[in-house]
């Protein structure tokens, strides 16, 4: 492995180990191999990402924005740096992949199906949601603004997320810590790439190669 190969991987370790694994993982694989472990995570990370928003919404049951780090941190910060692996690992992914779908000639990498990519497009996008909304979660207070209304509950803090992502608005609360700010507009980001880009590219050529046969 040349320096630059090295520097690659420890730079997408740091971003997204959850991404790194699944190039190890399906560099090992044929086509066929690759549609089944790229379903199976798909689905493997969704479920994963219902459970941690379930034990966020009962763990925060008496309200948000006193995240106990200074008690919790050994197990808060693997599971933050989890979450924002995936939130990276699905950005990347979904944008390299949508670019490469641009580009004629080029042999597909698996046997994923039109449909079927757009399936999974949509259950990336709920865990988006998801993941996003527990790690909101592990924000205190003080970086909502002042004066406004601020998220109580987790449900308040999923419904933050869920309008974020659709750019519809934060459901009338209000970042403003720079942190806060940055992590909002990247879940924006990270919507529009799923559904202006990948769903309209996976939609639109399911749709021409159906009327072409």
């Amino acid at each position: 492995m040349s320096d630059r190969s090295k520097a690659v991987a420890v730079a997408l370790f740091a971003l997204s180990p959850t991404y790194l694994l699944a190039d190890v993982q399906k560099r090992k694989r044929d086509p066929a191999g690759r549609t089944m472990l790229i379903r199976r995570r798909n689905v493997v990370y969704l479920v994963t990402g219902m459970i941690l928003a379930g034990i966020a919404l009962v763990v925060t049951r008496h309200g948000t924005g006193r995240p106990p780090w200074s008690t919790w941190w050994p197990i808060m910060a693997p599971i933050a740096w989890y979450l924002q692996s995936r939130c990276h690992e699905i950005f990347l992914a979904f944008y390299f992949d949508a670019f490469d779908k641009l580009r004629p000639g080029l042999e597909p990498s698996s046997t994923l199906e039109w449909p079927t990519r757009v399936r999974l497009a949509l259950n990336s996008y709920v865990e988006l949601i998801l993941d996003f909304s527990v790690l909101y979660a592990m924000l205190p207070a003080d970086m909502w603004q002042k004066g406004a209304q601020r998220p109580g509950m987790f449900t308040d803090l999923l419904t933050y997320s869920a309008m974020t992502i659709t750019t519809s608005g934060g459901g009338g609360f209000v970042a403003c810590h720079p942190l806060l700010q940055l992590m909002s507009t990247y879940e924006v980001f990270c919507g529009l790439l799923l559904l202006v880009v990948s769903f309209t590219i996976y939609t639109g050529r399911g749709l021409s190669e159906r009327s072409g046969n």
